[in-house]
């Protein structure tokens, strides 16, 4: 078949990106002829991917989307066998959907009203509103739950992926093999220091100011953070934030990192009480790597920290004092011991891996739109 990709911006360092060449590389390799279409590219892109880029001069996020989404449209009519969109286009066959639903996010009146709430529902609604063709590769319950309940989109229509974990991000060896000691010793961390390690570009959505206050009662405690540039806005914001509390002298931003399963080696804890993720595809990297983790119910991956009893979930609504008991529960190195050998033993028996090629086998074959059973 030929089938078009369409993402607006294609890079190499996001996470949906990331799946969106991994998917057209995954047909391609199927005999498939994947074409991906992007408002704008950055950064190197890997060789043998065909990519088209359709700007537009759009001045504002919404409008650039809009433009972009119409223009795909006219390029594809009558040329390719499936539309394949990674983020809320119009007149998809398959929508591979990392973001959350916005028609249940509740905004003032005000914002209701303007044109970038409504191009937003718009685009939304193209893929989602009961009746329409598209199926929707979702990834994770919760946006399943809100996206019906917002839409009425069929049960049929949806299918909740699999998680898309990289099998080469997987190193629990890397505790023991002496890595783990080297980057401890890199970041000038003692045996006897608890490293939390935050990872987050995003610090309000994250959590990050959560984990600060929770710091203030854990004195043993440092925090790594990465994904926050050290020089940047954000940076700026969680030293404000530390600065506060008194706990800034214990933190450190680590900028971006490649070697993030090290990273992950070098911890005790992954902290990462976020006020919303769709999937918080570090939860699950982390458990693998046998590092576990203190989350929020907030977060789509939040019940594999469950079902592998390799840390906490703080349930919803949220509240800070539970947070700071759960950190403090984490301070027993026997309970972190047992969680990181559960996190470890989890990784190799689930599948935790098949996401991409469970998607791919959807692009070949999307839900009918008559058809009566589900799968989600």
């Amino acid at each position: 078949m030929k089938i078009a990709f369409a993402i607006v911006t294609l890079f190499s360092a996001g996470g949906l990106q990331r799946d969106c060449m991994a998917l057209a590389a995954r047909l391609a390799e199927r005999g498939h002829d994947v074409t991906i279409f992007a408002e704008r590219q950055k950064g190197e892109i890997p060789a043998g991917l065909k990519v088209e880029l359709l700007r537009n001069l759009a001045l504002s996020n919404h409008r650039r989307d809009l433009k972009f989404a119409e223009a795909v449209v006219r390029r594809c009519a009558g040329q390719f066998d499936r539309l394949v969109g990674f983020g809320k286009l119009l007149d998809l066959d398959v929508i591979y959907c990392a973001d959350p639903c916005l028609a249940v996010r509740r905004v003032g009146w005000l914002a209701g009203l303007g044109s970038r709430r409504r191009t937003q529902l718009r685009l939304e609604a193209s893929s989602f509103k009961q009746g329409q063709k598209t199926t929707c590769l979702l990834l994770s319950a919760n946006q399943a739950r809100d996206f019906r309940a917002a839409w009425s989109t069929e049960p049929r229509r949806i299918e909740v992926l699999p998680p898309t974990i990289d099998r080469a991000r997987r190193h629990p060896e890397f505790r023991t093999d002496g890595t783990r000691e080297r980057l401890r010793d890199s970041l000038g961390i003692g045996e006897e220091t608890l490293l939390w390690l935050a990872i987050a570009n995003q610090p309000n959505v994250k959590g990050l100011d959560r984990t600060l206050v929770a710091m203030k009662g854990i004195p043993q405690a440092r925090l790594a953070i990465a994904g926050i540039q050290p020089n940047s806005k954000q940076a700026g914001q969680v030293r404000g934030w530390a600065r506060g509390v008194g706990v800034a002298d214990r933190v450190e931003m680590l900028g971006y990192r490649a070697d993030i399963p090290e990273l992950m080696a070098a911890a005790d804890l992954l902290v990462h009480p976020a006020r919303y993720d769709t999937t918080g595809t570090v939860i699950v990297e982390s458990l693998i790597n046998g590092l576990p983790v203190i989350t929020t119910a907030e977060c789509g991956y939040a019940p594999h920290v469950t079902k592998a009893d390799a840390g906490m979930v703080i349930p919803s609504p949220f509240d800070q004092e539970a947070l700071t008991a759960a950190l403090g529960a984490a301070m027993s190195a026997g309970k972190r011991n047992r969680w990181s050998r559960n996190g470890i033993a989890y990784g190799a028996a689930e599948q935790l891996y098949d996401g991409l090629d469970r998607a791919a086998d959807l692009i070949e074959n999307p839900r009918p739109a008559a058809a009566t059973s589900s799968s989600s």
